[in-house]
């Protein structure tokens, strides 16, 4: 299949995807190379290149280029689940003004193989996180497919799926029980915390030695870090310089504003219940916002110079967007959302007045 083709079909499914709050920029050129090693037998490994990008990525935005070179868009599209894990697509092209022929693709789980996960890059970051990830996208991709994207006239023949009762209670339960054994698991770490901080923290309200309390916080500051960080921690706000690389495929990380140091001792300082515990990190010490890897080189430690976040921020003139509280995504999805809507427009020499413009228009869509 022409690989076009190909990236506006994974285009198409991403977009579907995109309610799901594990949604990320990974998942469009993840789901265009599942594509193509179920419908073109593609066995071209995954790697990392020099450009410090995945080559996957390279090559569906490769093809996400000719099809606007060619003016080529989806005219119309239907899919239908034919079997558990595993859909058939039916689609009809739109190339320089003419309609393609009727095309048919298959879109099943198994495209997306284990070296998505499995292989790293020197970030230790891989396509997917694993085949939890991909079920997730999966199952995104292909649910709600008459309610794409607007602009795509979707197939008026929809193909009837009815599962028996049996099937659907077992697969509702089986949802159930994975949400039970996440929360479940989640509880444990924070009762382990919980202990721990209880057993060490009158030993080191009692040290005197500015380094052996150093050492607490970075050893308490570890197990912070291991507790699970959700896109609801999200803030709302990315960098200027952030999200203009992360268009050129440059990496983006994670700012926590609650660094993991003073929030050790800030936990060490006085003892919390586990609700309180729990409280604590979700709505304080486990929020975070986007920013360059130079960004947050310069802001480790910043509350040792800077009164707060904004402080620093606005002192080594770290541009954050959106500008004002009022207007801040209200969600990840909505930023991954965002991204998705200025990929194709020039913005490097646009100032966060000109963005702020894109945004306001972006929400009126």
């Amino acid at each position: 299949m022409n690989k076009e083709y190909v990236y506006l079909i994974a285009e198409k499914l991403y977009l579907n995807a995109a309610h799901e709050p594990m949604c990320n920029r990974n998942w469009l050129f993840a789901i265009y190379k599942a594509l193509l090693i179920v419908n073109e037998g593609d066995t071209e490994p995954i790697i990392w290149t020099q450009y410090k990008q995945w080559k996957i990525d390279h090559n569906c935005r490769a093809s996400k280029t000719t099809a606007k070179a060619n003016r080529t868009y989806i005219s119309n599209f239907s899919l239908i689940i034919n079997e558990e894990n595993s859909a058939i697509i039916k689609i009809i092209f739109n190339k320089k003004g003419t309609d393609s022929k009727p095309i048919e693709c298959i879109y099943n789980a198994a495209g997306f193989t284990r070296e998505m996960w499995e292989i790293k890059n020197p970030y230790n970051e891989s396509v997917l996180l694993s085949n939890f990830e991909r079920d997730q996208l999966f199952n995104a991709s292909i649910n709600n497919s008459n309610k794409m994207h607007k602009a795509i006239q979707i197939q008026q023949e929809k193909a009837v799926y009815k599962e028996t009762p049996n099937e659907s209670t077992l697969k509702e339960t089986n949802k159930t029980k994975k949400r039970m054994n996440d929360e479940t698991n989640r509880k444990m770490k924070f009762t382990a915390l919980n202990i721990l901080l209880d057993q060490i923290r009158e030993s080191y309200c009692k040290l005197e030695d500015d380094n052996q309390k150093s050492y607490f916080e970075v050893v308490i500051g570890a197990a912070i870090f291991y507790l699970p960080s959700l896109t609801s921690h999200f803030n709302g706000f990315i960098s200027i310089n952030a999200l203009k690389g992360y268009l050129k495929n440059e990496r983006r990380v994670k700012d926590h504003i609650y660094p993991r140091k003073l929030a050790a001792r800030e936990l060490l300082l006085r003892k919390f219940t586990l609700e309180e515990l729990t409280e604590k990190y979700h709505n304080h010490l486990a929020q975070f916002m986007y920013i360059t890897s130079s960004e947050n080189s310069i802001l480790v430690n910043y509350y040792e110079e800077h009164e707060n976040h904004n402080q620093a921020m606005e002192a080594l003139q770290i541009e954050k967007f959106p500008t004002n509280d009022a207007e801040k995504f209200i969600s990840h999805n909505e930023l991954d959302k965002f991204i998705l809507y200025l990929n194709g427009k020039n913005i490097n020499g646009k100032t966060k007045e000109d963005l702020m413009e894109l945004l306001r228009d972006f929400k009126k869509i």
